[in-house]
């Protein structure tokens, strides 16, 4: 069986789920005066668009949506690292000295060039301004 959150004893019966300031505790019927109780219902509904759906199901849409959102941002940005060092290159800078000119750690643009990390909007106008004839 269960253990109430408060006094430790065994809970007979149905759990009481109460709050108490952020906290959610799993009580006893004699402990659920000291919070307000909270109906845990597994099935908790949510409405999304005037229906009514299943929250785990609404949190799996909106996880999918978020991706879809992060791959069409991500667009356009393949390759950008190779492109990056092919017109650093062009322009016969070192990625030190690149670095210097954008005010940039060598690290960021070793990282961006190598593709392990995508360039911030600021980071891509600064080697954009720097790099543009060689792009």
């Amino acid at each position: 069986m269960t253990e109430c959150e408060i006094c430790g004893a065994e809970i007979k019966g149905k759990v009481q789920y109460i709050a108490i300031g952020v906290s959610k505790l799993k009580v006893c019927k004699a402990c659920a005066r000291h919070g307000t109780v909270v109906v845990e219902d597994k099935k908790a509904k949510a409405k999304i668009g005037g229906k009514q759906v299943l929250i785990a199901e609404a949190k799996r849409k909106l996880y999918e949506q978020m991706d879809h959102e992060i791959e069409e941002g991500m667009e356009g940005v393949e390759g950008y690292g190779r492109m990056l060092k092919e017109a650093r290159e062009k322009a016969g800078l070192k990625q030190a000295e690149l670095a210097k000119r954008i005010n940039e750690k060598q690290s960021l643009l070793r990282k961006i060039e190598n593709e392990e990390i995508i360039p911030t909007d600021e980071v891509r106008r600064k080697i954009e301004r720097v790099l543009k004839p060689f792009i």
